[in-house]
């Protein structure tokens, strides 16, 4: 396996796209050696590695390094540290001979770069080892763990180790290669518990035990025990090796095997264990082929990760919208903006909705329809006569809170429209007759018993018409006020963020000149209104209408008073009532004034009421199309005509910060990244 093609190109892909940055923004699959200071750690990345590495406590322990093994026609030995261009130029790819890799100096230097102002560094230092004898491998040494510090070290570097490892450990795609000493008891292996707090299951936490040839005697068989995996259940097992003492540390890397081997025969009871999970040989082994199948089992994950983050990255590239660099750009971007405001904002208020807009406040009208009910809403009235013409509840307007659906502005609107003609069409408030006597006893002129001016016509009309100005600024006020708070919405939702809050300014300065306006248009037409006038037939079709039903429920009352005094059918006595009505008034004397003045009082009231049906009518229509219509949704581009000539102050605000060009040129790069990265795979 570890010779196979294959696998030396997957391992050769995933190094790649960790040296184009990925795993600064994607977990990549990785194996990481962790465990405590002086627990054997650096023994095992020699033994694994084959490579030499300083064993001095300053070097060693104070940042991350990352071993790239790889098969190679030549051998060659580089080194990297992100952001480090001059140690990076001098330790570029170079061939070495017979394999003679000098890795002390590169770690030596890293550590004079990395650590000259700090204890502990958070970058990493990068090798990559290639040549013909080398089984490809990828595996990464942290710090060690430590729980106290000596005199004149910083006393946060305790925590600032935990911190670094702790990023590896909670990593699901990183397998944990946990340094567990021998002559230590499980219980106090500091790693084992950091691991198990992100990795409950020990699914992918695989201990390797050192110092083997430390433990006494009487304790070997538990040792052995817990190599078998039978004392603390490691789904990936445990795995063993004798390290290299600090005495042996000139010793070649193929005499230090030589002496494993040895130790390893030297007790019967170590051939209990697998042959696969002991010696630094089969260790290396069974670690790339474990690292092999964990990167195949990760890749279609680590894929979809990289296209989520692709598709998050250009949406918010996307929603920056061109890059702006100067004011000529911020004016152009400025102008744009609102023109296709205005186009959006004209379209919304003829009814052609935006789906984008429906979809961002759909859950905000959906939460309030839940607590909304019709009969709250006003929506749905019947506009046949009431039995209380008067009842004050009619004539309330529609409540913003009960409609709030901004969304559909032209819908939402014509429902407040027909509110109000709803309400002004079931206004049957009619003065009684003795009220109307009254009122015909004191405008009174100079006019002929029986006869009624229209200047008392008019003064007697305008009790009812006051009623309705009332009702009628009552429903305006409450429509303009649905309109300010739907096309504020729209223009929150709609306009550039930058400059949002100066749109919504000038709209306030828009929205109170055309209310003033509106309100005189009212005043306007209420005052044309004083003066009764129609040409209308209807008006003169509900008169007759009127007198006709008047006199027949006269006839009747007639009938039904005298038809008990009569043997003749009630046909007959009609008839007899029709010729005596006839007679009398032909004969009726001209003195009779009360008599005419009760006709004319009662004519007068039928009057009243056919052209208040004719007024309110007319009035509704006129008063919506010349106010509302006419001067806030007619009128609306006269709100963008003040945006052309808006302060430069405003327009400058679109000019990109220093800290959104950051930002884009930061996404273009992971975007860069990501790209390359999914290629790779």
């Amino acid at each position: 396996m570890i010779q196979n093609t294959d696998y030396q190109d997957i391992i050769d892909k995933i190094n790649r796209i960790r040296s184009y940055g990925l795993s600064k923004m994607v977990t990549i699959p990785q194996i990481a050696i962790l465990g405590d200071q002086s627990s054997g750690k650096s023994s095992v990345l020699e033994a694994i590695t084959k490579l030499s590495f300083p064993r001095n406590i300053e070097t060693c322990t104070r940042f991350a390094t990352q071993v790239n093994l790889r098969q190679g026609d030549t051998s060659q030995m580089s080194a990297f540290i992100d952001g480090e261009s001059e140690f990076n130029e001098k330790y570029q790819p170079l061939d070495t001979q017979d394999c003679n890799w000098d890795v002390h100096s590169a770690v030596t230097e890293a550590n004079e770069i990395l650590c000259a102002n700090t204890e502990i560094s958070e970058k990493v230092l990068e090798i990559t080892i290639s040549g013909p004898t080398l089984s490809p491998l990828t595996i990464i040494d942290l710090p060690g763990y430590i729980n106290t510090t000596i005199d004149g070290q910083d006393k946060t570097i305790v925590q600032t180790i935990r911190t670094i490892n702790t990023r590896y450990i909670k990593d699901s795609r990183t397998i944990i290669l946990a340094v567990v000493p021998a002559n230590v008891d499980l219980n106090n292996i500091y790693v084992l518990g950091e691991a198990e707090r992100y990795d409950q299951n020990n699914e992918r936490t695989i201990p390797i035990v050192t110092k083997p040839d430390t433990i006494e005697q009487d304790l070997l068989p538990n040792l052995i025990q817990t190599i078998q995996n039978k004392r603390k259940f490691m789904k990936l097992g445990y795995l063993v090796m004798r390290n290299s003492s600090y005495k042996d540390i000139d010793m070649s890397w193929n005499d230090a095997r030589r002496l494993e081997e040895e130790f390893f025969n030297s007790s019967p009871l170590w051939s209990q264990v697998p042959a696969a999970n002991k010696g630094r040989v089969r260790v290396k082994i069974f670690l790339g082929e474990l690292l092999f199948n964990h990167i195949k089992k990760e890749l279609p994950f680590l894929k979809k990760d990289i296209l989520d983050l692709v598709s998050k990255c250009e949406k918010e590239i996307a929603d920056m919208g061109p890059p702006v660099l100067s004011m000529g750009m911020a004016k152009t971007r400025y102008y744009e903006s609102i023109l296709r405001l205005r186009s959006s904002l004209i379209a919304l208020l003829a009814g052609d909705y935006s789906f984008d807009y429906i979809s961002q406040y759909k859950s905000d009208f959906e939460k309030q329809s839940s607590v909304t009910t019709d009969n709250d809403n006003g929506l749905f009235i019947d506009d046949s006569d009431s039995d209380n013409p008067n009842d004050a509840d009619d004539c309330k307007p529609l409540s913003l809170e009960s409609e709030t659906d901004y969304r559909f502005i032209r819908s939402s609107l014509y429902r407040l429209y027909e509110r109000y003609n709803v309400v002004m069409n079931k206004d049957k408030y009619m003065l009684p007759k003795d009220k109307i006597c009254d009122l015909v006893l004191r405008y009174k002129g100079n006019e002929l018993p029986g006869f009624i001016s229209f200047n008392t016509f008019t003064k007697i009309y305008m009790e009812t018409l006051l009623r309705w100005i009332d009702i009628t600024k009552a429903h305006v006020f409450n429509i303009h006020q649905f309109l300010y708070k739907a096309i504020s919405r729209f223009i929150t939702f709609s306009a550039d963020p930058l400059i949002k809050d100066a749109l919504l300014f000038e709209f306030d300065k828009f929205y109170t000149s055309q209310i003033a306006k509106i309100e005189t248009e009212i005043d306007n037409i209420f005052m044309d209104e004083r003066a009764p006038f129609t040409m209308n037939k209807y008006y003169y079709d509900n008169i007759l209408k009127s007198r006709k039903a008047g006199a027949e429920a006269h006839i009747q009352q007639l009938v039904n008073t005298v038809q008990t005094g009569y043997n003749s059918t009630p046909e007959q006595v009609k008839t007899t009532l029709r010729q005596h009505l006839h007679s009398f008034s032909n004969t009726a004397s001209i003195s009779d004034v009360n008599y005419n003045e009760q006709l004319a009082i009662e004519d007068l009231q039928e009057q009243l009421k056919s052209y208040c049906k004719v007024a309110r009518k007319r009035i509704v229509d006129v008063l919506l199309l010349q106010t509302v219509e006419r001067h806030l949704i007619k009128s609306v581009h006269l709100y963008f005509d003040t945006l052309i000539s808006v302060d430069e102050n405003i327009v400058s605000r679109l000019v990109e910060s220093p800290a959104k060009q950051a930002r884009r040129k930061e996404l273009d790069h992971k975007v860069d990244v990501l790209k390359r990265s999914l290629l790779e795979l």
